[in-house]
């Protein structure tokens, strides 16, 4: 079983929407009436039905089908908002270049690509599908922190219905990432484990990668808040129009 089909049930347990994500979008489109946007890893939908209230129209894809079984209840009641079967690298092959006018790719989607040459591949999908003034909105854990610190774990997550905990383990020869967790259902003391691999991108194979696809003026932030990314900072936000 996939890592996200495993945990569908309680995936807004775990993660329920962020308010932050929410505000940040908003600010990115100060006149967000006429924008369409397109929500990359879209999961049960929570984010992209929230925007879907400002926004002009709201296109959200995921490929685990369980998550988006539960994305398509939210669709039943907004007429802006649409939920697709996709892979992000595959974006290009249904959809029009200039379609939206925002692209929003959070929760640490984009690590889940193999390799740094995906990466700058689905960067320039991206580019292609955005009007002339379109921006890219990005989240992903820092990395560069990850690394130079050899911080083997993150905060556990944890509420009156389960414990979620998340591990890391580097390895230098590949470049790549085991992110094991360990969810607890704390109802029926379910516990499920999984290993997912992940490519610890750094700040500057980030830069260089959208610079190459075209991007410019590029904001990497530390917080949906805005502020300044810093070392020590978990999560990275990037801004790229």
């Amino acid at each position: 079983m996939g890592f996200y089909k495993s945990i569908a049930e309680v995936y807004n347990k775990i993660f329920p929407l962020n308010p932050g994500q929410v505000a940040f979008t908003n600010r990115t489109f100060i006149q967000t009436g006429d924008i369409s946007l397109l929500d990359i890893g879209c999961g049960t939908g929570s984010l992209s039905l929230a925007l879907s209230a400002t926004f002009k129209t709201v296109v959200g894809i995921d490929l685990d089908e369980t998550m988006l079984e539960k994305a398509k209840i939210a669709e039943e009641d907004s007429t802006h908002l649409e939920f697709i079967r996709l892979d992000m690298l595959e974006i290009d092959t249904r959809f029009d270049p200039g379609t939206f006018d925002g692209i929003v790719c959070f929760g640490n989607t984009l690590v889940h690509l193999s390799s740094l040459e995906q990466i700058s591949l689905f960067f320039g999908k991206c580019y292609q599908l955005l009007t002339p003034k379109g921006k890219l909105l990005i989240q992903i854990i820092n990395y560069d922190r990850i690394l130079d610190q050899k911080i083997n774990w993150l905060p556990t997550l944890e509420t009156d219905d389960i414990q979620f905990i998340r591990n890391y383990h580097y390895h230098s020869g590949k470049h790549r990432i085991d992110f094991e967790t360990m969810l607890t259902i704390k109802a029926t003391n379910q516990v499920i484990r999984n290993r997912v691999p992940l490519i610890p991108v750094r700040k500057s194979e980030i830069e260089a990668a959208l610079m190459d696809a075209g991007f410019s003026n590029l904001n990497f932030f530390g917080n949906f808040k805005g502020e300044a990314l810093r070392s020590d900072s978990i999560p990275m936000v990037i801004e790229a129009s």
